[in-house]
């Protein structure tokens, strides 16, 4: 297949098989094996974030245990942000060429390793090459996953089912932000933050390689709609790849992506830190158990908006993705301009509740996103592409997760705490205005 061959259709737009789709429900063997093949997906990828996450419960121990600053600091997290994107632009595709049930299998085991070595490690030169490792090895799971949900369920309902996807993994990150905590308190020492949540990884990697399959096709079941996109059988190649990467019309997408994920990743990367900071030093005071809760306030935001901003984008705006991401990232900026105020209203009545709002709002917002964002790929490039879409989409966000690290903690030591929630806002907004052209 050349790429001049390769089917577009407007995004918004209801391709001719909706309607076949509809009148041909799908069997209890086909039903049966779409819920075990996503479920055992969808929680596989939900304990990667046991073993990317988190760092950012341990950054203020490993600063303080070994003097380092914000913006040293931040080298580690800078590298893992710049080698996962690398592995988006790559393992997308890979996933779609061979296997993405192997690619996921592949990064789950690498990332404890890369977990348990960082455990180890006492010089910041030793943590940033193995948090760039574990950066490459977590990058496996995103893409190659979209795929298998693509693979599984027709296209008129990818809304539900990618914000039900995405709801996982800000799952994981809602429970990893507690049970690193309690590993560093019961443990007495970062490092069990690097021991303990890596082990549920393993333990679900385990499960998945028993339970999923890449296609209904690999179980002997013929699915009742036809792809977009046509064909898929046909392993995507350098050309396809290149047809992906430079569509016109997912540029406007990528960009949006890119700044959505370095608001997000600000906030993952600093919240804990920014709320267990002294008050006389721009933080907001807070305990490190009471300030991990508060934080996975984020996770627990994203679990909600990415399944609601999913069915939205599905029915109230009919498939049409750009209303449903450019009005929640402007909402997202103003909640974090909120959140840049909260720290002056704890001692009032509505003090906390105001700053768990917040918290749950930007964070909820500016993830949820992450739905419609990835619907894009397949709606616009079809079926066979949309892993490599799906991970050309997620490395250019990566590209952006990395002002997240050294450039973010050097605006925190050098214009405070505040200052840089604010920013994060700022950068919201404008994103959010940028999405109205992807309607075009």
């Amino acid at each position: 297949m050349t790429v001049e061959a390769l089917p577009i259709h407007r995004v918004g737009s209801e391709p001719p098989q909706v309607r076949r789709e509809a009148a041909t429900p799908p069997s209890a063997a086909l039903r049966l094996w779409q819920t075990r093949a996503f479920f055992s997906m969808a929680v596989l990828y939900l304990f990667y974030y046991f073993g990317k996450k988190n760092i950012g419960v341990a950054a203020g121990a490993i600063e303080q245990s070994l003097g380092l600053s914000h913006r040293q600091f931040g080298w580690a997290l800078t590298a893992f942000t710049l080698t996962y994107a690398l592995g988006q632009f790559l393992n997308g595709f890979l996933g779609d060429r061979y296997s993405p049930k192997r690619i996921m299998l592949i990064g789950a085991v690498g990332g404890v390793a890369a977990n348990v070595l960082f455990g180890l490690s006492h010089t910041l030169v030793l943590f940033v090459v193995f948090w760039a490792v574990n950066g490459y090895f977590s990058s496996m799971g995103w893409a190659p996953g979209c795929r298998i949900l693509c693979n599984w369920f027709p296209e008129r309902r990818w809304g539900w089912w990618m914000g039900l996807y995405n709801f996982f993994p800000y799952f994981g990150g809602a429970l990893v932000a507690p049970v690193a905590a309690y590993s560093i308190e019961r443990w007495g020492g970062w490092q069990g933050a690097f021991f303990l949540p890596p082990l549920f990884l393993a333990g679900m990697a385990a499960l998945f390689a028993v339970s999923c399959k890449d296609a209904p096709q690999q179980v002997g079941i013929a699915p009742p709609w036809n792809p977009p996109g046509g064909q898929t059988h046909a392993p995507a190649d350098a050309q396809a790849y290149w047809h992906a990467f430079s569509h016109r019309r997912m540029m406007v997408p990528y960009i949006v992506a890119f700044g959505a994920n370095a608001i997000r990743w600000g906030l993952l990367h600093w919240i804990i830190l920014i709320l267990q900071t002294p008050a006389a030093q721009g933080g907001f005071g807070l305990a490190l158990t009471k300030a991990g809760w508060i934080g996975s306030l984020v996770d627990w935001g994203g679990m909600f908006f990415a399944v609601s901003l999913g069915v939205l984008s599905d029915r109230l705006f009919r498939a049409r993705r750009w209303q449903t991401i450019a009005l929640s990232m402007v909402a997202a900026g103003g909640a974090l301009f909120l959140l840049s105020r909260s720290a002056a209203l704890l001692d009032s009545p509505i003090g906390m509740l105001v700053l768990c709002a917040s918290v749950f709002a930007s964070g909820g917002l500016i993830q949820g996103i992450h739905t419609p964002l990835f619907c894009l790929p397949g709606d616009i490039l079809g079926q066979r592409l949309s892993g490599t879409g799906a991970g050309i989409m997620d490395g250019w966000m990566y590209v952006g997760a990395a002002l997240a690290g050294y450039p973010l903690g050097w605006w925190l030591d050098t214009h405070g705490l505040a200052s840089g929630i604010a920013l994060l806002g700022t950068v919201s907004i404008v994103f959010g205005l940028i999405a109205v052209a992807i309607r075009r």
